[in-house]
């Protein structure tokens, strides 16, 4: 497959991250030295919804004491394995 894009809005994936003794001044910020915990979400979201998430989750950890921030990244949703048009089918799960 060609691994081509799907021509939706651009997507954005969420990561938590923590860092070091230099705390963010605003929370669109990415911190120094960050280092990516976890995914925030399993899925990619919309640029507007993840700057929203972005903003309300370091507004809340900016008052917190673990040093974690939510930094958005952009993406680029693939659909590998997609059938073209014309493709013969086969069955790839439990056959």
């Amino acid at each position: 497959m060609d691994g081509r894009a799907t021509g939706v809005e651009n997507r954005c994936r969420v990561w938590i991250v923590r860092y070091g003794e230099v705390t963010p001044a605003g929370w669109h910020d990415v911190p120094p030295g960050a280092v990516a915990i976890e995914p925030a979400e399993g899925r990619p979201m919309t640029a507007s919804q993840a700057k929203r998430y972005v903003e309300a989750f370091n507004r809340a950890a900016l008052g917190g004491a673990q040093k974690v921030w939510a930094v958005a990244l952009p993406v680029r949703v693939r659909y590998d394995g997609d059938p073209q048009p014309g493709e013969p089918l086969r069955a790839a799960i439990g056959s």
